[in-house]
This record gives C-alpha cells, sequence and structure tokens, in this order.
C-alpha cells in the first residue's frame, strides 16, 4: 500500500541583521520575537561602536574642555577644596590637565564604552527577570536583547553628531551632548544631584526601555507578560536612577 510522504516542516526565513536593526526601532514586537529564538548581537554593537566613536571625535574637537573642568571641578565639593590651595598658576596648569584627561577618556569611551555598558546591563536585568519573574533565559540572549534595545540611545548619539558641529562650543555639555531630557534644557543651574534624575528622562532613554521589556517578554512570555516585565524594567531603571543621584548628592 503506498504511503503518502509527509511534507517537510518549512525552513523559517532568516531576518537579516539590517532589518532586525529597523525593525528593533519601528516593528519591535515580531523583531524581538525573531532575536529571542535566534540570539544575535554583532551587527547592533557594531553599529552602536561606530556611532559612539563618531560622536566622541565630534566633542573631543569641539568642545572646550577647559571650561567643562572648571565646571565640573566646581560642582565636587573635594576637588573644590583641594584647588582653593593652589595659586593661579597652578591653578591653570590643573585645569588644562584635566581638560587633556577629560579628552583622552571621551576618546576611550568610543571604543569601549558601549561593550562595557552593555555587558554590566545584561547582567543586570538578567538577573532581575529571574529573580522577580522567573525567566527561563540565558546570557546569550539577554545581551542581544539589551543591545539591540539600546539602537534608539545610538540613534540618540547619531543625531548628536552634526549638532555638535553647530553648536557653539562654549555651549556644548559632553555629558548631556542634546537636548531630549529636562537636564539638557535647563542647563547647568542645577545641582548636579538634581541634574541625574533629570538626565534619566530622556526621550531616548525611555524608548530603550520600553524595548528591554518587549524583549524579555518576547523571550519568556508566559513566565513574562508585557506589564510584568515593563514593571521590572522600570524598577531597575528606578534603582539606577536613585543611586547615582544619592552618589552626585554625597560628592556634591
Amino acid at each position: 500500500m503506498a504511503t503518502t510522504p509527509i511534507p517537510a516542516p518549512e525552513a523559517q526565513a532568516t531576518v537579516s541583521a539590517f532589518s532586525r536593526i529597523t525593525g528593533a526601532l519601528l516593528n519591535p514586537k515580531p523583531t524581538f520575537s525573531d532575536i529571542a529564538q535566534r540570539p544575535s548581537w554583532v551587527a547592533p554593537m557594531v553599529v552602536l561602536i561606530l556611532i559612539s566613536i563618531g560622536l566622541s571625535v565630534a566633542l573631543a574637537q569641539r568642545t572646550n574642555w577647559v571650561e567643562v573642568s572648571k565646571e565640573q571641578i566646581a560642582k565636587n565639593k573635594f576637588a573644590s577644596r583641594q584647588f582653593d590651595q593652589l595659586n593661579d598658576e597652578q591653578k591653570a596648569r590643573a585645569y588644562e590637565q584635566a581638560a587633556t584627561r577629560s579628552k583622552v577618556i571621551r576618546y576611550v569611551r568610543g571604543f569601549i564604552g558601549w561593550p562595557l555598558l552593555l555587558l554590566l546591563s545584561s547582567a543586570v536585568y538578567l538577573g532581575a527577570f529571574k529573580l522577580f519573574g522567573g525567566a527561563r533565559t540565558n546570557f546569550a540572549t539577554a545581551f542581544a536583547i539589551t543591545t539591540f534595545a539600546h539602537l534608539p540611545v545610538g540613534l540618540k548619539e547619531l543625531i548628536a553628531i552634526p549638532v555638535t558641529f553647530l553648536k557653539d562650543p562654549s555651549a556644548i555639555d559632553p555629558e548631556n551632548f542634546l537636548a531630549s531630557n529636562p537636564a539638557a534644557i535647563l542647563g547647568n543651574d542645577l545641582q548636579a544631584w538634581q541634574m541625574v534624575p533629570l538626565t534619566f528622562i530622556d526621550v531616548f532613554g525611555i524608548w530603550a526601555l520600553l524595548l528591554m521589556a518587549v524583549g524579555f517578554s518576547a523571550a519568556d512570555p508566559k513566565k513574562l507578560p508585557f506589564g510584568k516585565s515593563l514593571g521590572i524594567v522600570f524598577s531597575v531603571w528606578f534603582t539606577f536612577m536613585a543611586f547615582f543621584t544619592m552618589l552626585a548628592w554625597v560628592f556634591s
């Protein structure tokens, strides 16, 4: 008796790296479902690093680092006390040295800032989702989700490159280079600890948080419905904001 052959299941179409990058920004739910099934992070990491290098070069070349160093020292009570003991010539030399260090650090951040930040963020968020949500996923998946989810921040840096070249050097803040949060709009009139929470309320940063929630929910939808995932993401965000605000208050 003839048997009817069983058709082989169709292979799922592979989504290109470019489609994943654009999809993470414009159509996140199906994109992060695909990322959760086949984690990868190289393409978005390369994009983030290249943009970061471009921004770092722009900021390093355009920023008035001596004035930035003066403002940073003035807001730090420990550094201010030390500078008060110096004469004018020593202060001028110290400001130049601080400016050179800040400029070099900016270049270094362009190359290694994103990998370090994403490794740390992935570990923290994975721990939070496992602890509070019982997530059944691994670090590779969490790292891929976190990397793709931070593409809005990369978009922010990309927009900031031409903005940096158009700005007057005296108006450039290398730590808050685009007016996408209240801290950038209010300027330097507030204390450092008051600026920190306002910096966290960033349009692109909140966009990234929403994508994080979508991504981890896609990785384990039964354990992590979107509402629960969103709650965990913003709880971690609030904890970071409170910690860095307290740290700025201690040293301000």
